[in-house]
């Protein structure tokens, strides 16, 4: 894809996403997947709004399959779809579904210098975890399968939803933990946090490496959101989601 047709991609894409609508983008055309980050990145400062950290979609094979991706992919979060305690949110045209995740805020650079990006090293970096439900879409009339259209399209991320803080003291406990999605207070889906790469926390080394690899870093305060746990939930207007993370904590939000 020529340059001048990644600035125009990147401006729809922007222009689609600030007014949720949907555009006629052939994202399909997209070369690789270092073009496909370039036209995220362009349209996120065509957006303009100030970057709060980085949203996971893929990060299990489950979800993989729902969302037609072969790995993991990442986007960056604009400080208006980070919500804190929001009870009621519209959903926009091409939305797909929710997935309940978990939310890290971290507490300094990561990595440092020289330091080793593994596990360990990550929950000495993370401040704080959030109980969260990340809503999914595409900014596309057409369903384009694959990484490259999705990553083009912000990751497909639209919004996090976050819950309240819980210390980081207690990251080592969230393998075990068990999340159950209600639909009108009836049980639909549960999966465990085991199931994102084995530990939640994996979610910041992987995310870590992937900046690394361009000479990035995870910086104080930005929040690193896992991708599903569960399968992802489809929903429609009018319906009430409400998510219990145990020792997390229950999230809920009515969709309009």
């Amino acid at each position: 894809m020529y340059f001048e047709l990644k600035d125009a991609t990147a401006d729809i894409l922007a222009r689609s996403r600030r007014h949720d609508e949907l555009c006629d983008l052939p994202l399909q055309l997209i070369a690789s997947e270092s073009e496909a980050y370039d036209i995220q990145a362009a349209a996120q400062d065509a957006l303009g709004f100030e970057r709060k950290g980085y949203a996971i979609a893929g990060s299990t094979e489950r979800s993989q399959r729902t969302l037609g991706l072969t790995s993991p992919i990442y986007s960056e979060i604009p400080a208006s779809s980070l919500l804190n305690n929001t009870r009621e949110f519209r959903l926009p045209p091409g939305a797909i579904g929710v997935q309940c995740e978990f939310a890290f805020t971290l507490l300094r650079p990561y990595p440092d210098a020289g330091e080793r990006i593994d596990l360990g090293s990550a929950r000495d970096a993370i401040l704080a975890c959030r109980p969260a439900i990340g809503l999914l879409g595409r900014r596309t009339r057409r369903t384009f399968w694959g990484n490259n259209p999705a990553i083009a399209d912000f990751g497909l991320h639209v919004a996090t939803l976050c819950g309240n803080h819980v210390p980081a003291a207690s990251l080592a406990e969230l393998v075990s933990i068990e999340v159950t999605t209600f639909l009108f207070r009836e049980t639909v889906v549960s999966g465990k946090a085991s199931s994102i790469m084995e530990d939640p926390v994996n979610a910041v080394v992987w995310i870590a490496r992937q900046l690394a690899a361009k000479g990035r870093q995870l910086e104080p305060t930005d929040v690193v959101t896992t991708g599903s746990c569960t399968t992802i939930l489809q929903v429609l207007a009018g319906q009430h989601v409400a998510a219990d993370f145990g020792p997390l904590g229950q999230l809920d939000c009515v969709f309009t």
